[in-house]
């Protein structure tokens, strides 16, 4: 029903401005080493950038467990008023460099005969990335925001990250609320890869059918990500040092898009994972997820509004593990995914399957 969605979304916004917590939480504690600081966060608290990024920008265990504070470190300088006036806490972001990419079994059309061939396709090269530029820090005690505004390489401005959270409310770590546009709570994050890739991130979570994006009977083909940015709200948790941890969404069924083009359909995803440690082997994370989401099969307009019908069911749920052998790390991952057999074909609720299509 989309007024209760709408309902526990409104109600989950109220409860954090009531049950904020004004008072700091505990301090964290601040690993020893010389400064080298220039982003805004080491900048800020006298930091070298190594004290969050085992290898930037991927995070270690303390950089997630600031993150999880909701960017405090529960000291004086968590104020946002706490700001060196010699620059901006603001980031840009862009990478110049040279890459190779190939794609194997690609799908090559030869121009002469028309006929499709499997094959191998390689390009590489001298590029440019995209740009972003990050902002976020605290507005308040325990409330914390992250913008940013992102250009593809031909300039295209939207935004990748635009949210509030609040944090600690009825002064405990467990319960945080944020609201907004983000990332999912995916520990092995794509936003956080050390690969320069115009093929996006990892494959594992964007990989459909071909025909959900080919066959134009739907007029709206079914694109979803689970590293793509979704806009909802989320409910997380998390021990004082990040060792165990979970989150809850509740998510438009637009895979991130404004203007809400799916029309009324909401999706969740709900994670879960626990660290330990393993001797001289350092720390490691296992972990669960599942998103469970519904998309329509056809679209019905107007001058004033569209809106998507005959929603079908898919859902993507694996576990992963972060691995550590002193100074070397790796990351595994099993993912399972299900679309429903309308979305799947591409084909419309109100019409017949195509042959050989079972569901």
């Amino acid at each position: 029903m989309p007024w209760l969605a709408s309902l526990v979304v409104c109600g989950l916004l109220v409860l954090a401005m009531l049950l904020i917590d004004s008072r700091s939480a505990s301090a964290l504690p601040i690993p020893a080493g010389k400064v080298y600081a220039i982003p805004a966060f080491a900048r800020k608290y006298g930091m070298p950038c190594s004290a969050c990024h085992e290898a930037w920008p991927k995070l270690n265990n303390f950089g997630q467990t600031f993150k999880d504070n909701g960017y405090q470190m529960g000291n004086d300088r968590d104020a946002p008023i706490f700001q060196q006036p010699a620059y901006w806490p603001v980031s840009f972001r862009m990478t110049p460099h040279w890459h190779r990419v190939s794609v194997d079994r690609a799908d090559i059309l030869d121009p002469v005969t028309g006929n499709t061939t499997e094959g191998r396709l390689t390009n590489h090269g001298f590029d440019l990335s995209g740009m972003d530029i990050l902002t976020a820090g605290t507005l308040a005690k325990n409330i914390s925001f992250l913008l940013v505004p992102a250009a593809e390489s031909d300039a295209v401005f939207a935004f990748e990250s635009a949210n509030v959270r609040f944090s600690n409310l009825l002064k405990s770590s467990w319960l945080n609320i944020k609201v907004g546009k983000f990332e999912l709570d995916n520990m092995i994050s794509e936003k956080r890869i050390m690969t320069l890739s115009d093929s996006g991130g990892y494959q594992i979570y964007h990989y459909q059918p071909v025909t959900e994006f080919t066959n134009p009977a739907t007029l709206v083909p079914f694109a979803f990500g689970m590293g793509d940015n979704q806009i909802g709200a989320e409910l997380s948790g998390h021990s004082k040092n990040s060792y165990t941890r979970y989150s809850a969404a509740l998510l438009s069924s637009n895979d991130g898009s404004v203007g809400v083009p799916n029309g009324h359909g909401y999706d969740t995803y709900l994670t879960f994972s626990q660290a330990f440690e393993a001797g001289s082997l350092g720390l490691q994370r296992v972990g669960a997820f599942a998103y469970i989401g519904r998309a329509p099969t056809y679209l019905a307009t107007s001058s004033f509004l569209a809106d998507g019908f005959g929603q079908k069911s898919f859902y993507r749920a694996g576990f992963f593990g972060l691995w550590y052998l002193k100074k070397l790390d790796f990351m595994t991952m099993y993912t399972r995914g299900g679309d429903n057999v309308f979305l799947g074909t591409g084909t419309p609720s109100f019409s017949p399957l195509p042959t050989g299509a079972q569901g």
